[in-house]
C-alpha cells in the first residue's frame, strides 16, 4: 500500500464510523456534493495513514524538522481565515487521520469549510498530503501547522 493507491481503499460513506457528523440532521447535514468529496477509507488503509502519520505528528508535537509553525486555538473565531492563510492549494487531496481505523481523503477546501464538522472536542486529528511538506495536528485545544518553506 503507498499514498497513490489509497483512493481505491475507500468505503461507503454511510459505514464510516463518523458518518454522523456530516448526514445527520440531528448534527449537520452536508450537501450531497460535498459528501461525495469526502472519502473514508477501509480500516487497513486508515491504519496505513495512521503509521504514515505518526511521525508527521511527532515533529508537530516537538516542533521539529518543518522550518516554520504556527500554532492557534480550536476555540479561536478566526479559525477557518486562519486554516485559509496556511496557502494550501484548496483542490489538492489530503489525508485526516483520527484513529487507526477512522481516516478520510478530502480536499484542504471541503476541511476548512467545514472544520467544525471534522473537529469535534476531544478529537486528535493529524492531516497531511503526499508532499510530506506541511503537516496539520490538532491536540489538546490546538491547532499546529507545520511547513517547510522555500525561499
Amino acid at each position: 500500500m503507498d499514498l497513490k493507491s489509497l483512493k481505491e481503499c475507500t468505503i461507503p460513506f454511510d459505514q464510516f464510523s463518523l458518518h454522523w457528523r456530516f448526514d445527520d440532521e440531528s448534527y449537520k447535514k452536508l450537501n450531497q456534493i460535498h459528501l461525495d468529496q469526502i472519502k473514508p477509507t477501509v480500516p487497513k488503509a486508515a491504519k496505513f495513514l495512521w503509521q504514515y502519520s505518526s511521525e508527521i505528528t511527532e515533529n508537530l508535537r516537538l516542533r521539529h524538522n518543518f522550518n516554520c509553525f504556527s500554532e492557534i486555538s480550536v476555540e479561536d473565531e478566526t479559525i477557518k481565515k486562519w486554516l485559509f492563510h496556511t496557502g494550501l492549494a484548496f483542490q489538492k487531496d489530503i489525508y485526516i487521520v483520527w484513529q487507526t481505523d477512522t481516516a478520510v481523503i478530502t480536499k484542504w477546501k471541503i476541511f476548512v469549510k467545514f472544520f467544525n464538522d471534522f473537529y469535534y472536542f476531544p478529537d486528535e486529528i493529524s492531516i497531511f498530503d503526499s508532499s510530506l511538506n506541511w503537516g496539520l495536528l490538532i491536540h489538546n485545544g490546538k491547532v499546529v501547522f507545520g511547513s517547510n518553506t522555500y525561499d
